[in-house]
């Protein structure tokens, strides 16, 4: 949920014959401040390109905060995976990780036993199908999730209103927990966050990773302006063959310095980022290491940028244009490294806990700027004629 965005409420359930509870709700939640989320109301996002089961897990996966699965008795149609839309939606938020209330009928609720001990007989004057006792037997069963009894929509919205108040006093107790004095967590975003809290084997190198992805991510507005060829800006003029190979020298070792601070950095900090095999990581080093490569990222790409606002008489452009490649290879090799490194973290894990090893993961990030020779001849030609 972006900052600023309300909290969505996404409601699941049959509607037919829980339209009336369906509409409390939805009260209920505008009333809370929270967005409603529901599948009959024209604020409920559509994708026409997109069949009614895939709009519904969409919609779970792009706009829920919150989860409220409401069971009445239908089951609803059942989809060619053998299960009704409800039940499906709730895997997905099962898959997402949100917050998740279930509420079932007591008159569904007090057949259950029954039907466990005769799951033959004939229900049909309760439910339309005995997948439905299926799917709140398997909730009930599978200890991860706590349902509630309902008679009306206002027994609904007097156990969410003590819920959602746990859920807002955990919620203050995680962000005081993390964030606290660490403005660098202000910043991060739901995946590397995740990690944080949840702290599995290899989560220092799968944060690096993520942070690193995210950050580089950011700057995708800038690497789409070089692949335009647009910069805009103050236009950078040079003059004369003085100010123009003057002004190229210093962009070279720049962007070397850079590559080279970079290099350094990584296989300096790394270690003392992750921590020693069997040692915890820290997390503000770890933050701050992937931040600022991303940052020599951004650099990088900027320097590119300044060569497309510089203005310069024609005999100059072969070497301008020459020189505005200074920085592509390093760009390519950041961005192929950040997008690969979360998936060769991944795979140094399964193979650590196959073999019952501590992590040990070694990464390497080798830069390169082109070959000088070109660039060197064409300023040593314009050296000679304009001398």
């Amino acid at each position: 949920m972006p900052k600023g965005n309300k909290t969505s409420l996404f409601v699941s359930s049959t509607c037919f014959d829980l339209s009336q509870v369906r509409a409390d709700i939805r009260d209920f939640s505008e009333s809370m401040g929270f967005e409603p989320v529901l599948s009959e109301f024209d604020s409920f996002p559509i994708n026409t390109s997109q069949n009614t089961l895939d709009n519904c897990l969409e919609a779970v996966r792009n706009r829920a905060d919150i989860f409220l699965l409401i069971i009445g008795g239908r089951y609803g149609s059942i989809t060619e995976a053998g299960k009704s839309i409800t039940n499906l939606e709730f895997s997905e938020a099962n898959a997402k990780g949100i917050p998740k209330y279930v509420f079932v009928k007591n008159d569904i609720l007090s057949l259950l036993p029954i039907w466990k001990s005769n799951p033959d007989a004939d229900f049909s004057s309760a439910v339309d199908t005995p997948k439905l006792f299926e799917f709140i037997s398997d909730l009930r069963d599978s200890g991860e999730i706590w349902v509630y009894p309902f008679s009306n929509a206002q027994d609904i919205v007097s156990t969410l209103r003590k819920q959602l108040s746990y859920l807002f006093s955990e919620s203050l107790e995680l962000r005081h927990k993390f964030y606290g004095s660490n403005t660098e967590l202000t910043d991060l975003k739901p995946k590397a966050l995740k990690l944080i809290i949840e702290k599995e084997d290899g989560w220092e190198y799968l944060l690096f990773a993520q942070v690193l992805i995210d950050k580089v991510e950011s700057y995708n507005h800038k690497r789409l302006d070089t692949e335009l060829g647009i910069s805009f800006g103050e236009p950078i003029l040079l003059e004369d063959v003085q100010e123009v190979t003057a002004w190229v020298s210093s962009r070279f070792n720049w962007i070397s310095s850079t590559i080279q601070q970079l290099s350094y950095a990584l296989n300096t900090g790394f270690v003392k980022a992750v921590g020693e095999p069997g040692e915890s990581g820290d997390i503000q080093r770890i933050i701050h290491l992937a931040t600022r490569i991303s940052e020599a990222y951004e650099q990088l790409l900027e320097w590119k940028l300044q060569f497309l606002r510089v203005s310069v008489d024609e005999e100059f452009d072969c070497l301008i244009d020459l020189a505005s490649n200074f920085s592509s290879n390093a760009i390519k090799e950041i961005e192929e490294f950040s997008s690969n490194l979360y998936s060769t973290v991944e795979g140094h894990i399964v193979t650590a806990s196959s073999c019952e090893k501590k992590m040990d993961v070694t990464i390497t990030l080798t830069l390169t700027v082109p070959e000088t020779d070109e660039v060197s001849n064409e300023i040593e030609r314009l050296s000679r004629i304009y001398v």
